[in-house]
């Protein structure tokens, strides 16, 4: 418990205003009318690593950051929206389209500018305009702050049958057919575009011939990819280097309970090639959560690990266990982008950013995590 945590560490004054945990040992170091303006990246700007690249304001820490190479000021959480206008989800019974409404408005309120969707999200109610695209689109278009949007393809040969398209995607040109529908339905060019995951029929080639032709007829200001290994984001890097296109994300799974790839080396690669790894299931499915521990009454390692996150939130003011495990994946470098369909929910991932988990704090987790075999 928080008492047998305190046994392991101590607490010392540190420069700032909130005490500091000191580690058992040493710290690591279109539509009409409706299209928006992505920040303008500046050319003079020097090329630092992703976890590096913030801008901070006066007596703050930094809330932005650059997404990869791409030059896109984004902000350092995202919103993921993969339950938006799905039904399986929750859509038009637990929530509706009204609630993701006040969900977009209150990320943007606090800060949010990242919003991640693709073209399968909430896919049945494309013919009723009410899909994950319809609705971020919708919302986009009427906020008070422009919002950077990044949407994914699917690169299964039958996807068209589940979307509606006309023929078996196969090859860059029926990719980038699809990416022509996301832009109808987003109602405006996405910035960014990537490849959802790779799949055996489409070599990388094709894939990145489709973002080179996605960029070239200005559909999206910036291309990646997604659940790309660390030989593949390689690879896919040098092609798109070869293409004269700049590979800018690559999404995976990250989060305190699957550190795979960092442990795989895909993280340090990323930062090596100037690729922005954006993490999702952040929460790890809500195990991550204030409510994790009683959603999960056998798993005493999980409770150990929540417990430690609970008093590192204490010391930092009062934040919770996600904002937590956001702010290490910040830490890391990452861009995390945890779902929500509540306002509630998107001001809590709001409060990820505008602080700092802190060496000492950082290499508590690790140690925690280390003992208990994650």
């Amino acid at each position: 418990g928080i008492s047998s945590t305190m046994m392991r560490l101590r607490v010392i004054e540190g420069p700032a205003s909130r005490p500091r945990l000191a580690s058992c040992r040493p710290s690591s170091s279109p539509r009409p009318g409706r299209r928006l303006h992505s920040p303008t990246p500046s050319s003079s700007s020097p090329k630092t690593p992703p976890s590096c690249r913030v801008r901070a304001s006066a007596g703050a820490e930094a809330s932005t950051r650059t997404l990869g190479a791409s030059g896109l000021t984004v902000s350092t959480v995202g919103l993921g929206t993969i339950g938006w206008g799905d039904e399986s989800y929750g859509f038009n019974s637990r929530y509706r389209a009204v609630d993701l409404r006040e969900t977009f408005e209150a990320a943007v309120e606090g800060g949010i500018t990242f919003f991640d969707t693709a073209e399968v999200y909430g896919y049945k109610q494309h013919e009723y305009q009410s899909s994950s695209e319809h609705l971020l689109g919708d919302f986009a278009g009427e906020a008070s702050e422009p919002v950077i949007i990044g949407s994914k393809v699917f690169t299964i040969p039958w996807t068209n049958l589940i979307v509606k398209g006309t023929s078996p995607r196969l090859g860059s040109e029926a990719l980038v057919d699809a990416l022509k529908k996301s832009v109808e339905r987003v109602g405006r060019p996405v910035d960014l575009w990537s490849i959802h995951f790779p799949f055996p029929t489409f070599k990388n080639s094709v894939l990145m011939d489709a973002l080179k032709e996605a960029s070239d007829l200005g559909l999206t200001t910036a291309v990646g990819v997604s659940n790309f290994s660390k030989d593949q984001m390689i690879e896919a890097s040098e092609i798109c280097s070869r293409l004269g296109i700049k590979l800018s994300a690559n999404q995976v799974k990250f989060s305190l309970l699957d550190r795979s790839n960092e442990k795989n080396g895909l993280l340090s690669a990323a930062e090596a090639l100037d690729v922005a790894v954006v993490a999702y299931s952040p929460l790890a499915g809500g195990k991550l959560t204030s409510s994790g521990a009683a959603k999960n009454p056998k798993d005493d390692k999980l409770a150990e690990l929540l417990k430690l996150m609970e008093f590192v939130g204490v010391v930092n003011g009062g934040k919770s266990i996600s904002q937590v495990a956001l702010n290490w994946l910040v830490r890391k470098g990452a861009l995390p982008i945890p779902s929500a369909r509540s306002a509630e929910q998107a001001r809590e991932h709001a409060g990820a950013m505008g602080w700092s988990l802190d060496d000492n704090e950082m290499s508590l987790l690790e140690e925690k995590l280390e003992y208990l075999g994650w």
